[in-house]
């Protein structure tokens, strides 16, 4: 039997390569201290897009806001509110790579889904890099766990690109592992993604979901992030349970016990649990003086906060416009802190805004998008959401470019649903018909008879409807 090979088109081929590039580049080094790969990939490919789709280009409510937020922090940078608090300035242009990368992650992602491309297949392109590349940063973060600091030289070139000392090297001294990436609470924002996203391009291959499974939620453990243990792992068990076939309903119960068992085991080994004493902390919670809400968001809430103070300074100095892009030297540890030390009042009301357009956006393409993708699309915005109130997940180093690109093709721009058409019914039987004479002179009557009704038709034909009469 011959076989025909489907032949991708340039457009298609300039899109496949684009996000596969993006998503490679979120895992990229540093390629100077403060320049990482992921920034140089995702501008450039950005204005590639916009050289080349430009007319493509349609203004949307989320780029809109981005657009707005990172102009109105620029514009709030302007004047010295941030000296009067105390605390020291991050900088101008590490507050515009902040805010301007989703801007432009979020405008390459739109243009490359843009014209007549196969959007299920970029989704696919992307979940599939994305767990390989989350696959190799769970190896590299268990051989971290098993030699403790002797790869760290080379880690270091993913971490910083400079010679102090690192988040993930403090980290490290706690038992939590991240491989490549320099804050644990990121690498457990992209394990959460890749979870979802494992669901989403495996959900009908059991062996596989299963590995990837295992693979990723070991890789998420050694991090011991709470996003992943508290948003990301709830998020993925509901992705892949609820409504899902047996395949991925079995593979799911086949990863947990791998799961499980990998945990016992490394448990037993003296000196490298999974996870270290803070998730050992976590687990046996009635050993710790402090409330259950500070110890699972470690101070961001309840008693002493540290949102709280980092708040209350913002409010006394610079409420409505905060110290833009300069922003201040705390750690924000959550969009809502980051949008209010960036923008102030009016920052938060941006922020809301977009966490509400892309809840909107669900809602709004749920109707007519493949249910796949709307699955995985929820499982996205639940991340986002839920995530955002302990980490700064929309702008973060590595996750923000996955985050926006995965928005764009999940809630701007997603595949449409398939349409079944149906198989024509069978040509029936022709229907025998034969030639009457007419009793008017000069016209005849043709005669038609089938199993299901008689019907004489003169010609011509008259202008009144004709009596079919049931046998």
């Amino acid at each position: 039997m011959p076989t025909h090979k489907r032949t991708l088109s340039a457009q298609q081929r300039s899109s496949d390569m684009g996000v596969l590039l993006l998503v490679i580049a979120a895992f990229g080094p540093y390629v100077v201290s403060g320049v990482r790969t992921e920034q140089l990939a995702v501008f450039a490919i950005a204005g590639i897009a916009l050289l080349a789709r430009a007319r493509q280009l349609s203004a949307t409510p989320l780029a809109a806001l981005l657009a707005g937020y990172v102009s109105f922090a620029a514009v709030a940078a302007i004047g010295p509110a941030e000296q009067l608090s105390g605390h020291g300035a991050v900088g101008f242009w590490a507050g515009l790579d902040n805010l301007a990368l989703p801007l432009a992650a979020l405008t390459a992602g739109s243009l490359i889904a843009a014209g007549q491309v196969d959007r299920a297949r970029l989704i696919r392109i992307v979940a599939g890099a994305l767990l390989i590349l989350l696959a190799a940063n769970s190896v590299a973060s268990y051989v971290s766990l098993m030699n403790p600091g002797q790869y760290d030289h080379v880690l270091s070139m993913w971490w910083s690109g400079a010679s102090e000392i690192t988040t993930a090297e403090r980290a490290a001294t706690m038992g939590r592992y991240s491989g490549i990436f320099n804050q644990p609470a990121e690498a457990g924002v992209m394990y959460s993604i890749g979870i979802v996203a494992a669901a989403y391009l495996l959900r009908r291959r059991l062996i596989l979901f299963a590995t990837a499974g295992v693979t990723l939620t070991l890789g998420g453990l050694l991090t011991a992030s709470k996003v992943f243990l508290l948003v990301g792992l709830p998020i993925a068990l509901w992705q892949t349970w609820a409504g899902s076939t047996w395949r991925t309903r079995t593979g799911t119960v086949i990863a947990v016990a791998g799961v499980l068992a990998a945990f016992d085991y490394q448990t037993r080994q003296s000196g490298s649990p999974i996870g270290g004493v803070l998730l050992g902390t976590w687990l046996h919670p009635g050993e710790r003086s402090q409330s259950l809400l500070s110890l699972y968001t470690a101070g961001r809430f309840g008693e002493q906060s540290v949102l709280a103070d980092i708040a209350s300074i913002v409010l006394k100095y610079s409420p409505f416009a905060g110290f833009g892009l300069d922003g201040m030297r705390v750690p924000y540890d959550s969009t809502w802190v980051e949008a209010l030390v960036m923008a102030g009042v009016i920052g938060l009301v941006l922020q809301a805004l977009i966490i509400a357009v892309l809840v909107w956006s669900w809602l709004r393409v749920r109707r007519w998008a493949d249910p796949a993708a709307v699955r995985f699309g929820a499982g996205l915005v639940a991340i986002v959401v839920a995530g955002s109130t302990g980490l700064t997940v929309t702008t973060g180093n590595r996750i923000a470019t996955v985050v926006w690109l995965l928005v764009a093709l999940l809630l701007v721009a997603p595949p449409a649903r398939s349409l079944r058409v149906a198989a024509p019914p069978p040509a029936e039987a022709p229907i025998p018909t034969r030639v009457v004479r007419n009793p008017r002179p000069g016209s005849l009557t043709l005669r038609v008879e089938d199993r299901r009704s008689v019907g004489e038709i003169p010609w011509p034909v008259p202008t009144r409807p004709l009596a079919v009469h049931k046998r």
